[in-house]
């Protein structure tokens, strides 16, 4: 056992160094195993199907990973953290946490099942042609969705536990999962593509399955309320899809923009995706960090919740800054010898990209502050805010990179602004004698 158990104390000095190191290893190591699994699939079937006869089959395949990578994360990241806040609170506060990890479950089902629904509709209109017309590659979807609320479910709770390491583990399986299955269809030499994209889709399920098992709900207890856990999701599920479009839509509309230099869309696609890695690193911090901020608050602790945050920042910085001088300086020449993109983008676009994605970070760290202490409406003001900028400037009529480039500063920008202020807000009610129940209801 790693980390704190629910209700238990704080753990020895002496032992405190050593948990946190074996918990970071354990997170980059799961880390690593769901990149490489990742890079994996893209690799082997664009092997197997690049030469095939139908080469929709590639374009199939590659399309299940970016949805199940996309519909995923974009649903159940917000069911994880209101689930780690939820659980976080309660085990801080003496109480059982089997209700709201009950309700968290309810609500998964809520989510996921609508989801598949509407994968099912977009059949005809759109995923069919998307998917080479393989009704197979649907259900294979709609398992990776469902999967993914299985494993954001099983996070949730370990999360709130702060148990850590298993919350690594599934991680480790998950990435374990693909890779042995991918490592068995290509010894086999298989060549057909609903066998690949059903282990793929099937890793979360297993993931979240596998580590069911170790979950420790408590005894039964008498049941109180969690109905707001329901609100408390709609905000967070707003804020989290918000994200993903701040995130992720800018190389999407330069391409759009600029369809007679698809050389240079291209080149500021792939210089994006490689500056918004960061984002990938940062999410278990961010996992880490919400039970944590949970238990300050529940606890009256503001000087750890203060400490905490403060330290992120400073995190935060000290890696932007690293980003925007390697940016600077070697990041033309990474693009265009790792990447192979002929005219890679000027020094002053990978540094603005740098600063971009640590405003970003900065978000995801305010976000798990401001929801540990239930105020999840102001985390979705925030995200609207900053979206309704970013989209605005993302169509201004400039050159198209210039205006991916304003926005992707811009909209971030104006979402920090707004969440610190939130933030400072509550730290002033705090220090007024306001508590949060573990439904997020304020209490005086």
């Amino acid at each position: 056992m790693t980390g704190v158990d629910a209700g238990s104390g704080p753990a020895a000095p002496l032992r405190l160094r050593p948990v946190w190191f074996s918990t970071g290893l354990s997170m980059a190591l799961g880390l690593g195993l769901v990149g490489l699994a990742g890079y994996a699939f893209v690799a082997i079937v664009g092997r197997v199907f690049g030469a095939g006869a139908d080469p929709n089959d590639l374009t199939a395949l590659t399309s299940i990973y970016l949805l199940t990578n996309i519909i995923g994360p974009g649903l159940f990241v917000a069911l994880e953290q209101e689930i780690s806040r939820s659980v976080s609170h309660r085990s801080a506060t003496g109480r059982s946490i089997r209700p709201a990890a009950l309700r968290g479950a309810v609500l998964g089902v809520a989510m996921a099942a609508p989801a598949v629904v509407v994968l099912v509709a977009l059949w005809r209109p759109a995923l069919g042609s998307v998917l080479n017309h393989r009704l197979s590659l649907l259900a294979a979807l709609a398992l990776a969705v469902v999967g993914s609320g299985v494993v954001y479910w099983t996070r949730g709770v370990l999360s709130g536990q702060q148990r850590f390491v298993a919350y690594a583990g599934t991680l480790h399986i998950e990435g374990s999962s693909r890779l042995l299955g991918l490592v068995v269809l290509l010894g086999l030499a298989t060549q057909v593509p609903e066998a690949y994209a059903f282990v793929f889709a099937a890793g979360a399920g297993i993931a979240g399955l596998a580590m069911v098992t170790t979950l420790r709900l408590g005894p039964r207890q008498a049941s109180d309320s969690t109905d707001r856990m329901g609100r408390s999701l709609m905000f967070l599920v707003g804020s989290t899809l918000l994200m993903q479009l701040i995130a992720n839509l800018g190389p999407v509309v330069v391409t759009y923009r600029m369809p007679s230099d698809a050389l240079a869309a291209g080149a500021f696609a792939a210089t994006f995706v490689i500056a918004r890695v960061p984002l990938f690193l940062f999410a278990p911090v961010q996992a880490m960090l919400l039970p944590a901020l949970t238990r300050s608050v529940a606890t009256g602790d503001r000087s750890a919740f203060r400490k905490r945050v403060l330290q992120t920042l400073l995190v935060i910085g000290a890696f932007g800054l690293l980003g925007a001088v390697l940016g600077g300086t070697v990041g033309p020449w990474a693009v265009g010898t790792l990447l192979g993109v002929p005219t890679p983008p000027g020094p002053l676009v990978l540094v603005l990209l740098a600063v971009a994605t640590s405003l970003l970070m900065v978000c995801q760290m305010l976000q798990p502050a401001l929801v540990a202490a239930g105020r999840q409406r102001q985390v979705a003001v925030a995200w609207v805010a900053g979206a309704v900028v970013f989209v605005g400037l993302l169509f201004a009529p400039w050159a198209p990179i210039t205006a991916a480039l304003v926005a992707q500063l811009a909209g971030p920008a104006i979402t920090v602004a707004v969440a610190g202020l939130a933030l400072i807000g509550l730290a002033r009610s705090t220090a007024a004698g306001t508590t949060v129940e573990a439904d997020g209801s304020a209490r005086t």
